[in-house]
C-alpha cells in the first residue's frame, strides 16, 4: 500500500513538473510576442503619425 501511494505521488509529480514546463515556455514565447506586437503598433503610429503630417503641409 506505502509503495503505491509514493508511486501515485511521483506519477504526479511528474506530470505536475511537465505541465510548469511547457506553461513556462508559453509565457516566454507569449512575451516575446507581446513586445513583438508592442513594437510595430509604435513603428505603425509613427509611420501614421509622419503621413498625416506631411499631407497638411502639401495643401
Amino acid at each position: 500500500m506505502n509503495n503505491d501511494i509514493i508511486r501515485y505521488v511521483l506519477e504526479q509529480s511528474g506530470g505536475l513538473l511537465i505541465a510548469v514546463i511547457l506553461i513556462v515556455r508559453m509565457e516566454a514565447k507569449l512575451d516575446g510576442l507581446t513586445s513583438e506586437i508592442t513594437r510595430l503598433t509604435d513603428t505603425l503610429t509613427r509611420h501614421l503619425i509622419f503621413f498625416s503630417q506631411s499631407g497638411k503641409s502639401e495643401k
